[in-house]
């Protein structure tokens, strides 16, 4: 009992909904991957499932963390192993659900647990040297310092470059060696990754732009305006992620609601053009249309088939 599954896919592209799918239909138990869904009370923004359907169709890691909880990639890489470990034990076969693509990568790569922890102090650093010159110049600079993990990460892909030059003024040792030996930790699973993009652009964006507008109606105003107000004062984590971050601003008078939907729109699209990215470039995975449920059951079906 090894086999692990893992369901990826852009935001707003339907994998809870395949998910649950699924679940109908196999031995599985979901465990979400999704940064924000950890958090309790931020439940609109995150798309999250509402409390019938997590009733109904348990998900694992969601609504663990308090919203004032600070979260670091190598704990939940403990947590996704103790997780996965469990539902082994219970003869199940466990399905990774979600968008953050900086905790699969931990997943595949077998943890970051022997990263000094990054200091404010040295994100500041990072942020300061791209506020001060641009990405082209941290680029360049990585690449002087470590042309190993340059030579794996896109020249514009400024979420890596940022994360990999505050592990190197964290750390001794350059990340590519760091890296190189975290695969010494890889928990050896046998691995079927399924990645969903859909087939037009337009058909994503359609989605996102529905989704947004759907939040709005369920309340997500008054989703974030309650909990400025419960934690008046504390530093929420997640209250830094897409959406929640242009209401806040909007509600903190920074801009009309025009601004604040079109700058969460621009933003979602970008996230998820990031995510279809490094899905494009994932080894091993299975690339589908959201919409091809058929023969994803059916790669399922055969991949659990021999248990």
């Amino acid at each position: 009992m090894n086999k692990v599954i893992s369901l990826m896919g852009p935001t707003a592209s339907g994998k809870t909904d395949l998910a649950i799918s699924l679940k109908k239909n196999f031995n599985i138990e979901i465990i979400s991957v999704d940064s924000v869904m950890f958090y309790k009370e931020f439940n609109i923004g995150s798309a999250k499932p509402d409390s019938k359907t997590l009733i109904d169709f348990p998900h694992r890691l969601v609504n663990i963390l308090e919203p004032c909880q600070k979260y670091s990639v190598a704990q939940f890489y403990q947590d996704l192993l103790i997780e996965i470990s469990n539902i082994h034990s219970m003869k199940k076969i466990p399905l990774l659900v979600g968008g953050s693509m900086m905790y699969f990568k931990t997943f595949f790569s077998g943890g970051l647990s022997k990263l000094d922890e990054i200091s404010d102090d040295t994100r500041k650093k990072v942020a300061d040297m791209l506020k001060n010159n641009n990405l082209a110049y941290l680029y360049s600079y990585l690449k002087k310092v470590d042309p190993e993990s340059s030579n794996k990460i896109h020249f514009n892909d400024k979420y890596r470059i940022v994360r990999v030059l505050e592990i190197y003024f964290s750390n001794k040792d350059k990340p590519s060696d760091i890296f190189n030996k975290c695969s010494e930790n890889v928990q050896y699973f046998d691995n079927l990754n399924l990645s969903i993009i859909p087939s037009e652009r337009k058909i994503l964006h359609n989605n996102i732009e529905k989704r947004l507008n759907i939040m709005f109606e369920q309340g997500f105003l008054n989703e974030v305006s309650n909990l400025k107000n419960k934690y008046t004062g504390l530093y929420l984590p997640a209250m830094q992620t897409i959406g929640y971050k242009q209401v806040n601003e909007y509600l903190n008078g920074g801009y009309d609601t025009h601004v604040m939907k079109s700058k969460m729109l621009f933003a979602t699209r970008q996230l998820a053009k990031r995510q279809i990215t490094w899905l494009r470039h994932l080894d091993a995975t299975t690339v589908y249309s959201s919409t091809d449920y058929d023969n994803i059951k059916y790669r399922v079906s055969n991949f659990l088939e021999d248990i």
